[in-house]
């Protein structure tokens, strides 16, 4: 591809390869070589078609566009819309009014700077620039160091980006979640882009980072990617400036992209007081003298309204009826209760189809413990779609981007209990725990009595006490128990004529606790007790779980005993791509920690390692201690199951959550 860039006047940031590779997953793009002479595009939105302006010579251009607008018409049965195509293109193409639609699209312009100015920060103009630089020059004197990145610091990156976009919060943009992703697949394939990366470093950590490129027929430096910690006074500033001074200090033309008709990102990018704009223009083939394709004119917007969205919290009471129409067996109370409880600090993620909500799942957050790790998980409630648009893809659709969206968050894994495993399976989620069912034991049972936890802070704070004593005695893996858990769970247990007991012995003594639900048939719903007193029946409920963020959740792990492990590990994730690739997982009794395997090719070659192939539903399966290495990959050798039983798998697990 690299050769068909440059190849003509473009002063766009398209003009360069890195812009196309960031945005290939939100474009869904696709390209073919035309005659070894130009590159054509394909690009999806929401199920429509559109290219982009071919990338060749400006004397193949005429050719190269009537090729790609053949392929719309009799392969696709389309007329032709192109986006963003680039001024230089659509004056020397000269297409007739009569035919196409042509129309600019000023929230796309790209921002043209001269490059003296940015490096300089000289003139009246860009005083408050200058001051802003000088604070933090000041503030930070001896503390900051400015460095070229390469891909040895990409783990530097990652962490970083993982804070940026904690700080971002839930608010953030629909197309910043595609943006991450295209940074981490950027820094995965560093060693094979032609990019100019740096970053400042602040008290040992990287606190700023710039990422672009050059386009040598522009003389043009384009800024893709420029991230910083908005809590450091003149740090934007800061990276602005000195990214150009080290990167790119005698290119004549900065391109800082567009602003994407966002008033904030317009008044910043404004304020840099830019030379030009590169414009950018829609283009649409009539029909007969006819707009056929109209929802071409508002590509972006059309495009965003029927992609899955997390609800306000206005809008969550919107769901009701499809889960009312899904799960019928729940009553208005026990809905009374979740929808006005739950949904305090849940996400839910929807799809509509004209204005109605067709799609959704719930994402319940819990801290869950894992051994000596306290993290932040989602608990995967009422996946549902309406019965007459199942089968369209849209359970896949939602699914598939809360999943994406907690990599992004660092979230290590997330669990759920399925309707049916055929459903979850698809989506690499394995059974990593079935509940047995605790029953008291008859003679204990009428020797016990109990009292209902009241919910004064002294009650709450004395069962949460109790549970978390409980849990942490028998599992590894458990949701953080505390004040406000054992209230939710009193007014859910309420929610279905139930209540929550202390247990208690001949002497007043506490054995434990038990909630019960049900107002003529009493069913338990947990019990948390001593061992004499209960015996162990096997559970029909289960849960599956799923592996998210790969690097977070392989470091919890250690081996056994004192020693090291360096195991080449090839992971397949065909839903969430930033967790494929080969690594090198290095473990010993502390802990462990996981590279990308050309990083460490020197350690892998000093030290002999094995091979482990596997997709992260298998992984997860193993490493949560559900199957052995043997069931799970009959033909590893014996001698690599030997080294891979050195692994200390989780111990004991218990999530017996609800919702």
């Amino acid at each position: 591809m690299l050769p068909y860039y440059n190849m003509r006047k473009n002063n766009t940031c398209d003009s360069v390869f890195l812009e196309s590779f960031i945005w290939k997953e939100f474009y869904n793009v696709r390209y073919a070589i035309w005659e070894e002479k130009a590159l054509l595009w394909l690009m999806e939105y929401n199920g429509k078609c559109f290219s982009a302006m071919p990338l060749c010579k400006e004397e193949d251009l005429p050719d190269a566009f009537q090729a790609i607008q053949q392929y719309f018409n009799e392969e696709l049965g389309y007329p032709l819309v192109i986006n963003l195509a680039d001024e230089y293109a659509v004056k020397y193409l000269d297409l007739p009014e009569d035919q196409y639609f042509i129309k600019e699209q000023e929230d796309s312009r790209d921002y043209l700077y001269l490059g003296e100015s940015l490096r300089k920060l000289s003139g009246k103009k860009l005083h408050k620039k200058k001051n802003r630089l000088n604070l933090f020059l000041r503030q930070y004197e001896g503390r900051f160091e400015y460095r070229t990145l390469g891909c040895d610091d990409k783990d530097d990156m990652w962490k970083f980006l993982d804070r940026w976009r904690i700080q971002k919060g839930e608010d953030q943009e629909e197309h910043l979640d595609y943006e991450v992703r295209g940074i981490h697949d950027i820094l995965r394939n560093c060693c094979e882009l032609n990019i100019h990366m740096g970053g400042i470093y602040v008290d040992g950590r990287l606190e700023a980072f710039s990422v672009g490129s050059y386009n040598k027929i522009e003389d043009m430096a384009v800024i893709h990617i420029e991230k910083a910690n908005p809590e450091i006074p003149g740090l934007y500033q800061a990276i602005n400036q000195m990214f150009l001074l080290h990167e790119f200090p005698d290119v004549q033309w900065v391109n800082r992209e567009d602003d994407m008709g966002l008033e904030g990102l317009r008044k910043a990018k404004m304020s840099y007081n830019p030379a030009d704009f590169a414009r950018k223009y829609l283009v649409e083939q009539l029909l007969d003298g006819q707009k056929s394709y109209k929802w071409a004119e508002e590509i972006e917007n059309t495009a965003a309204e029927n992609l899955p969205e997390y609800l306000s919290q206005e809008e969550k009471k919107e769901t009701i009826p499809l889960w009312k129409s899904c799960f019928p067996e729940d009553t208005d109370r026990y809905l009374d209760y979740y929808y006005q409880e739950k949904t305090k600090d849940n996400r839910i993620l929807a799809k509509r189809e004209e204005g109605k909500i067709i799609s959704m799942l719930h994402r319940n957050p819990y801290k869950v413990h894992m051994g000596d790790r306290l993290w932040d998980v989602d608990y995967i409630v009422a996946v549902a779609t309406e019965e007459s648009h199942r089968g369209k893809g849209y359970m896949r659709e939602v699914l598939t981007k809360a999943l994406r969206d907690m990599n992004l968050e660092g979230r290590p894994f997330t669990f759920l209990m399925p309707a049916a495993e055929a459903i979850y399976r698809p989506f690499d989620f394995r059974f990593i725990w079935k509940k047995p069912e605790l029953v008291l034991k008859q003679e204990a049972g009428e020797s016990i009595e109990k009292i209902p936890v009241s919910e004064n802070d002294t009650d709450c704070g004395k069962a949460a006490e109790i549970m978390e004593k409980w849990l942490a005695e028998h599992s590894q893996v458990y949701t953080c128990r505390d004040e406000a858990y054992v209230r939710r769970i009193r007014q859910e247990l309420s929610s279905e004529d139930g209540e929550l007991y202390f247990l208690k012995g001949d002497q007043g003594e506490d054995l434990g606790l038990q909630g019960l639900t049900g107002k003529e048939k009493k069913n338990q719903v947990l019990l948390y007790i001593k061992g004499d007193l209960y015996e162990k029946k096997e559970g029909k409920t289960g849960i599956m779980a799923r592996i998210t963020a790969l690097r977070e959740f392989l470091t919890a792990f250690s081996l056994k005993t004192p020693g090291n492990l360096i195991l080449n590990l090839e992971v397949e994730d065909r839903l969430i791509p930033e967790n494929e690739g080969s690594y090198l997982w290095i473990l010993d009794e502390q802990g462990s920690s996981l590279e990308m395997s050309q990083d460490r090719q020197e350690l892998q070659a000093a030290q002999r390692t094995w091979t482990l192939k596997t997709d992260v539903g298998d992984l997860a399966s193993w490493l949560f201690g559900y199957e052995k290495t043997a069931d799970l990959w009959p033909d590893m050798p014996e001698e690599m199951k030997k080294e891979l039983e050195k692994i200390q798998t989780v111990q004991g697990i218990w999530l017996d959550e609800i919702v």
